[in-house]
């Protein structure tokens, strides 16, 4: 044994030089004492025990016996004993070594330890417990004896915790080969698995050629194989059954139906892993999906809440890691140098959306379909506003300021839509596309040699436009050259005067300013009508809260609830003809609010939730005279927001 200073590891080789768990603490110290003399050289630590070896040994061992290394046995100071657990760990290491190689041994029982050993030295734990914890991920730092309780009164497994598991299922399946390779028993259980399993004579054979001959392949079988564990629980019912009604039952089949418990404790693990890895791979899969549909950009909340074809959330079906290891695989993981397939932007605000790489030109199309006609409104008004008033409008005479009028816009109503035009991937997606050539219509109109185009040509707004809608809102004396210079006289804006206007006292703004403040908190001030409010009102209140929190589930971040459902209409009513058009959606919006009339007379505000909306809307759409269109997804994501829409506005 090398020098060392640990006293477990010396308490240990004590134990084993003496061949017993049990040892006198005297004894030991006395022991500890001599050591120290013999190799203080070599350690100079060990120069403490030289003296006081009494006192410095029992604080170890207090120390040892915190830790469940050791036991303390309370009695006269000069015969106080220990039991050393790692004595019985080492022992029955080599016993499962000699099993491996010798599988006739029979398993060790807590009957295997010396007489009033007391319980503490193992920790007792069901066997089938124990079994689903470690064969996930098994801890082998630590040191430890337990003792696996097994059903239908058959004895228990004394195991450590240094040994790997896989050792216990590969020697149960030995004793089980030992056992099914003899003839009264190979045919018999063979016939009966053949019985229970016609048609498949030669699966049922290959199989137990595989469990009688093979261990290897039995063992692949169990861990890797999901046809195979239907198999698996007939074999061990069949010999659990005629095992387990012997009237003379030898120590030999007592060790085949541990080994049987053993066997169908890690099938059953085996089996419910391969379940939760399919289901977590469907549901990934699935996720792949709605990461491709509109609006194609989400948030990581918003990817949190996605739910399958059924309205299960995915979450769940697989843990918040995987969720978080597979988007990192997503965004990080490169294949020939070519972009990952999804990609990040980041918000004004500071989160992060996450955009699949095929979806970013569509993505690009649909928020500057979306915003192109609030754009229009807004520059139209402002227009027509100046000009009403004869002021100068410099944005509409330089095109460089209206571009940047334009972002400046863009920026407020849809920052989507400029954080993806200004982040550093949209020139890589270009050119990435036309090296694969899969270079579409809407490439060729977002980019022109590589480059994103301004503003005005994304949305197909021209300054010219807008100058000419707002000038024909305009009263026509504005456009009588005459007497629209008389107006500009009286209506345009003032020239400025040489002389400042006297500024206010800090009285008299303090004044105004507390006045206003006054009027801004009367008209902020809510007022109590809920003792006058009749039920039907307060049930509308209701309703229309429930509404809003719906509309927060559906619709993204800085967008609109009309702006979401013009988006679906694009998609799901795909008529060219316009007249024709605006019927069909005017007939789908009828009959919206025809059934939503009819439910929210019995609807309670509780139940107005996302998958109650849903489930309406999936209703709904399965009426006959909507069967005619082909996008019925798309249509009951209109449904739902023409409902919420509804209720809102109630």
């Amino acid at each position: 044994m090398a020098t060392t200073t640990n006293i477990h590891a010396l308490l240990k080789y004590y134990a084993t030089r003496q061949n017993n768990a049990t040892v006198n603490v005297f004894d030991f110290c006395e022991y500890m004492r001599r050591y120290a003399q013999h190799h203080v050289e070599e350690q100079a630590d060990l120069v403490s025990y030289l003296t006081n070896s009494h006192e410095l040994v029992r604080k170890e061992l207090e120390k040892l016996a915190a830790e469940n290394q050791v036991v303390l046995i309370d009695s006269i100071p000069e015969k106080q004993e220990v039991i050393v657990i790692g004595f019985f760990i080492d022992k029955f290491v080599e016993r499962y070594q000699d099993m491996k190689s010798n599988p006739s041994l029979p398993y060790p029982s807590h009957t295997y330890l010396p007489k009033n050993t007391p319980s503490v030295v193992y920790k007792t734990e069901p066997a089938d417990l124990f079994f689903n914890d470690n064969l996930a991920k098994q801890d082998m730092s630590k040191k430890m004896l337990y003792c696996l309780k097994l059903p239908r009164q058959l004895p228990t497994i004394l195991f450590p915790s240094t040994v790997p598991i896989s050792n216990m299922l590969e020697i149960s399946l030995l004793k089980l080969q030992i056992k099914l390779s003899k003839e009264e028993y190979h045919d018999y259980f063979l016939k009966k698995l053949k019985i229970a399993n016609p048609g498949k004579e030669l699966t049922v054979k290959n199989f137990f050629t595989a469990v009688t001959k093979k261990p290897e392949l039995a063992l692949n079988s169990i861990r890797d194989s999901a046809e195979s564990f239907y198999q698996w629980n007939q074999l061990c019912f069949f010999v659990k059954q005629d095992f387990e009604n012997l009237k003379d039952i030898t120590q030999e089949d007592i060790a085949l139906l541990q080994s049987i418990c053993i066997i169908e404790y890690c099938a059953s693990f085996y089996r419910n892993k391969a379940q939760q890895d399919l289901q977590r791979s469907t549901a990934l899969r699935n996720l792949e999906l709605v990461l491709n549909k509109p609006p194609y950009y989400f948030s990581k909340e918003a990817i949190k809440m996605f739910s399958d074809s059924r309205g299960i959330p995915l979450l769940g079906q697989y843990s918040e890691s995987d969720l978080n290891d597979y988007l990192l695989k997503l965004t990080t993981e490169s294949v020939d140098g070519k972009l990952p397939m999804l990609l990040t932007f980041k918000m004004p605000a500071g989160n992060r959306n996450f955009v699949s790489k095929t979806k970013v030109l569509p993505l690009i199309v649909r928020l500057c379909n979306d915003a192109r006609e609030t754009v229009r409104e807004i520059l139209t008004k402002e227009c027509h506003v100046a000009l009403k008033k004869f002021e100068a409008i410099p944005e509409f005479k330089n095109q460089d300021m209206f571009e940047k009028k334009l972002e400046n816009i863009i920026k407020n109503i849809s920052p989507a839509l400029h954080s993806i035009l200004n982040s550093g991937f949209i020139q890589a997606v270009y050119f990435e596309m036309r090296a694969s050539r899969e270079t579409t219509a809407e490439m060729l109109n977002l980019f022109h040699d590589g480059l994103i185009p301004p503003y005005s040509e994304l949305l197909m707004i021209s300054k010219e436009e807008i100058l000419t809608d707002a000038k024909i809102l305009l009263p026509i004396w504005y456009t009588m050259p005459v007497l629209s210079w008389f107006l500009s006289l009286f209506l345009g804006p003032p020239k400025p005067k040489k002389k400042p206007q006297p500024k206010k006292t800090a009285a008299v703004e303090t004044s105004a300013k507390q006045q206003k403040k006054v009027v801004k908190e009367e008209k902020e001030e809510p007022v109590n009508y809920s003792e006058k409010r009749d039920p039907a009102v307060n049930r509308k209140t209701e309703l229309k809260q429930a509404a809003q929190e719906a509309e927060k589930y559906y619709i993204p971040e800085n967008s609109t609830l009309d702006r979401e459902l013009a988006s679906y209409e694009q998609i799901w009513n795909r008529i060219i003809n316009p007249q024709t058009r605006q019927d069909l959606t005017e007939d789908v919006n009828a009959l919206i609010r025809d059934y939503t009339r009819k439910i929210t007379r019995s609807l309670k505000a509780s139940n107005f939730t996302p998958d109650r909306i849903r489930n309406l809307a999936e209703t709904l759409a399965k009426t006959p005279g909507l069967q005619r269109i082909k996008d019925k997804e798309e249509l009951c994501m209109y449904m739902q927001l023409y409902m919420v829409k509804l209720l809102k506005n109630l």
